[in-house]
């Protein structure tokens, strides 16, 4: 269950770096919340992966989101991929990602 990952020791949410970057410029307070949760991974942007994020955004993706596409493909870690959790999911569908809506507090 994504909405409580800190109950067991087995699940945690995975934090592409640009994504809580991007989002913590709308939400100021976000990145120390975040980083105060026992149950999220933050995944860095390796040279690899800063690469395949160039590659996105030249191929369409916005910045913002380009980390997240990145992260959710398929991989030898996660060989079905991820599902992305996302305020704007449609965004995800042209890159074959699938992305659940949530909804924005404002």
């Amino acid at each position: 269950m994504v909405a409580e990952p800190h109950r067991t020791t087995e699940d945690y949410v995975v934090v592409p770096a640009l994504c809580l970057a991007a989002a913590t410029v709308e939400r100021p307070a976000l990145a120390d919340h975040v980083g105060s949760l026992p149950a999220i991974n933050v995944v860095e942007l390796d040279f690899s992966g800063a690469a395949a994020v160039g590659h996105l955004i030249n191929d369409g993706a916005d910045w913002r989101m380009a980390h997240a596409v990145h992260v959710a493909r398929p991989n030898v870690e996660w060989p079905d991929g991820c599902t992305v959790f996302s305020s704007s999911p449609d965004q995800y569908r042209q890159f074959g990602i699938p992305a659940i809506p949530v909804s924005s507090m404002n």
